[in-house]
């Protein structure tokens, strides 16, 4: 089944933001969100995978320094 990467850049206050999302395609035939999907006659609901696997996700930066909305308020703003 398809999955999504998920990249993240996290802060020193343990916050995350996503800097980046991709598909990984399965390639399967039964898959509804491949680009490989049968394309004819089918019973789709019935015979092809239709949920993704979970979202992997990977803290590709981290930053010594808070995030903006944290540093606002660590600074009194």
């Amino acid at each position: 089944m398809c999955y999504k990467i998920i990249q993240y850049a996290e802060y020193s206050c343990s916050h995350q933001t996503v800097t980046r999302q991709q598909v990984v395609d399965c390639r399967k035939r039964d898959c509804r969100f491949s680009p490989s999907h049968q394309t004819g006659m089918h019973s789709c609901e019935s015979t092809c995978s239709q949920t993704m696997l979970p979202d992997q996700g990977l803290i590709m930066e981290q930053f010594s320094a808070p995030c903006p909305r944290c540093g606002g308020i660590m600074n009194g703003h």
